[in-house]
């Protein structure tokens, strides 16, 4: 398990859209039902190579045109993530262009 800070430098509703379109890009599923306001829950489900992935996202507006991202991980069905939940989080900073704290 890994948390992760960073900032983006859009507004609240256009960080949460590019948020969710980035992660679908990545192959990462919206949980809608456990996702709220200012909270969104990626899944990733069992394959080959992993037992299941989880990203909570937190998004808080900081400014009007600066939003805090709070990113923790958890992997489904492991005890650890052996630093992958940092992989992961880090390719979906880098594809939205968000500044790591």
């Amino acid at each position: 398990m890994a948390t992760v800070h960073a900032h983006l430098d859009e507004p609240l509703s256009e960080a949460t859209a590019t948020l969710r379109l980035v992660a679908a890009e990545q192959n990462w599923s919206l949980a809608e039902g456990k996702s709220g306001n200012g909270v969104l829950v990626f899944r990733r489900g069992v394959s080959a190579l992993s037992w299941g992935s989880e990203i909570t996202v937190r998004l808080l507006e900081v400014a009007p045109s600066d939003t805090r991202l709070e990113f923790k991980t958890h992997e489904l069905w492991a005890i650890t993530d052996w630093g992958r939940g940092r992989r992961q989080v880090g390719k979906l900073l880098d594809a939205l262009g968000a500044s790591p704290d």
